[in-house]
Parts: structure tokens; sequence; C-alpha cells
């Protein structure tokens, strides 16, 4: 598997903590573990993705089981998996390289209401649409992304779900997503918030570009303070990113300064700070 693809499996959370074991799901995470490994050692993107689709459509059977939500699927090692502080979600998406560089993504959104699970299967968009930042995006054209963290914001009567996902691009460059999701009554979720972005409340999602040489961070804080002193509470901060003038507009040579920037949700929408010097609360 790429070297960039681990390094965000291996950040996220561990799959599944106090999971139970059936021998059922035991014996059917083994088949796909096998089906994983063909995928990603085809020699063509067709085997690939073929591969993944069948490796997709086989862990969405196991996701049937009453007991697959809190099921440790230890040997899917290339599975990221995180549930929301609440319990009542469990993301889980996975990826292949293709030939060009470029990744394909799958993955679900598992919801659970008191025992009543959902599965929502995520279709990747691969060609990402012309504008996703401002794009209707849904589970059936979703921007594809390794989710790594998921938290929750807004009041516990109306949840609010930020997610931050890693996308490998292409050969030269990486991305980081921040999106927002809400489950419906139904259980099925909705992605696309209001995010704030030079003074503007247009955009759907917030996509960071940065050369595939650089390791740019986005993550959760409960509490932040801004250069003026001021605290906001559950904000996602992010390296910023600069790119040199004579390559304006070139995310090949963009890469973080060592400051950072911060969104945080507030009356519906994520509102945007340009901070030089953020101070993290320990």
């Amino acid at each position: 598997m790429n070297k960039k693809i681990l390094t965000i499996l291996l950040s996220a959370l561990c799959l599944g903590a106090n999971a139970q074991d059936t021998t059922s799901l035991h014996n059917e995470q083994e088949n796909v573990a096998k089906i994983f490994e063909r995928c990603y050692t085809a020699d063509n993107d067709s085997a690939k993705i073929s591969g993944l689709n069948a490796a997709t459509d086989n862990l969405e059977s196991m996701l049937q089981d009453p007991s697959a939500f809190d099921y440790n699927f230890y040997k899917l090692k290339n599975v990221s998996s995180i549930y929301s502080e609440n319990r009542e979600i469990r993301v889980l998406t996975f990826g292949v390289e293709l030939q060009s560089g470029n990744y394909l993504y799958s993955g679900f959104i598992v919801t659970n209401n008191n025992g009543n699970i959902v599965i929502t299967r995520l279709k990747d968009d691969f060609d990402k649409q012309e504008n996703p930042q401002k794009s209707n995006m849904q589970a059936n054209n979703w921007f594809g992304a390794i989710y790594y963290e998921i938290h929750q914001v807004g009041s516990k009567k109306y949840p609010v779900y930020a997610l931050c996902g890693w996308d490998g691009a292409d050969l030269f460059i990486n991305r980081k997503v921040l999106e927002q999701i809400i489950i419906q009554e139904d259980g099925t979720p909705i992605f696309g918030g209001n995010f704030q972005r030079e003074n503007s409340f247009k955009n759907t999602r917030i996509i960071f570009e940065f050369t595939e040489k650089a390791a740019m961070g986005l993550r959760f804080e409960n509490s932040v303070k801004n250069m003026n002193g001021e605290k906001r509470r559950k904000v996602i901060v992010a390296d910023h990113l600069t790119t040199p003038p004579e390559y304006k507009g070139n995310p090949r040579f963009s890469g973080p300064d060592m400051t950072f920037e911060g969104y945080y949700f507030q009356d519906g929408k994520w509102k945007y700070e340009s901070i030089l010097d953020i101070k993290l609360e320990q």
C-alpha cells in the first residue's frame, strides 16, 4: 500500500474499540482481507477497481449483521473506522491508488439509533466536480476521502458532525477536507454545511490542497485562544497554507507556514477565523 495512505490509516482511531467478536464475522473478514490484498497488488486499474467494489460489497454484507456496528475489523488494516463521541455514528472509509497516482475511495456511514442500524454506502465522485467546495455532494456523489476524525458540534438535540479527511489526490498534491454531516430522522446522512471563507458563507465544505512533500495538520481542539485572547470552543484547527508569489494558484508549491486558522460552529454556520498565531490551550 502507498505510504501516504498508510500514514493516514495509522493516525485514525483504533478500529472498533470494545468490539464483540463472532465466528461468522471473523470468517467473513478473512475473505474481505484477501480481496483487499488482491486489489492492492493488482497490476492494472481495472482489477484494482473491481477489487475495491468487491471488497465494498462484501463489507456491506457484513455490516448487515446486528453485532457488526461494534465489531473490531482488526484484519482490515486498510479500513479507517471512527466513531462519534455519542457512539451513534460509525464511519468506515478506504481507498486504492490507481496507476495514475489518483485515488478511488469507498466507504460507509453507519448510524445506530437505539439498535436501529442504517447503512449508507458512499460513492466516490472520482472527478470531484468542477468546484467541489461549493457543490451539493451527497452519499451518491461523495467527495471521496479517508476520514480520521469525527466530532459533534451544535446542540445535543440537533447534533452536527465535523469530519476531517485526507485525499491522496495525485502524484504531486495531497488534500485535506473539512466536511459536515447531519443525520436525518431515517438515519441517513446529509453532507455539506455553510462554511465561511473570505467574508462569505458560500462554501459547502473546505478543501485544502498542498504539495505531496509536505504534511498538513487538520484536527479538532476543544478550546483555543487567538492572539487577542478570545476563546473559541470546539474548533477545527488547520495549518495555514501559503504559496510563493511566483507560484500563486499552484498547490504543488503550497505548504504550511507555521501559523494556524480555525473553523468553529455557531448559529448554524462554520465561522472562519484567520489567526496568525493560535495558542492551543493545555
